[in-house]
């Protein structure tokens, strides 16, 4: 049995909505800046202006290279984003309540959330239901 799930276009504009806020508070920071180069001497603002560069363009490469969450269920267990998770390594699965995110417990004691609000209504009741069967029995 394979069966796969995949995000809503919503994880596509959250992305979109992210790179946006980056170079938007990128810009203001060094707009606030360039109106200090007054008081503060050029040198500090060169530094600051290469640091904050490489932290915005690490981040916008992590954003890119990031999956979208997609479940991909197999006989024996599941791929989750870049993880494959077998079902006899999870001791437990903690169904969502409350607007909360379900769990998985490993047998080593970890606890690891599921993101599955980026899924449909409908996909992330089926997921519930095939993790419940198949670890909590």
């Amino acid at each position: 049995m394979q069966k796969t799930y995949k995000a809503t276009y919503l994880y596509v504009i959250k992305t979109s909505a992210m790179f946006a806020a980056m170079i938007t508070a990128f810009l203001a920071f060094n707009f606030g800046m360039m109106m200090l180069n007054v008081v503060i001497p050029t040198w500090v603002f060169i530094v600051v202006n290469i640091i904050l560069s490489l932290f915005a363009l690490l981040f916008l490469f992590m954003q890119l290279t990031a999956k979208a969450p997609v479940f991909v269920f197999h006989d024996t267990g599941f791929k989750y984003k870049r993880k494959t998770i077998e079902f006899s390594e999870v001791a437990n699965f903690k169904k969502a309540s409350g607007g909360s995110e379900p769990e998985l417990v490993f047998k080593n004691g970890k606890e690891y959330p599921l993101e599955l609000s980026w899924f449909l209504k409908k996909d992330r009741k089926e997921i519930e239901a095939i993790l419940e069967e198949r670890i909590n029995g």
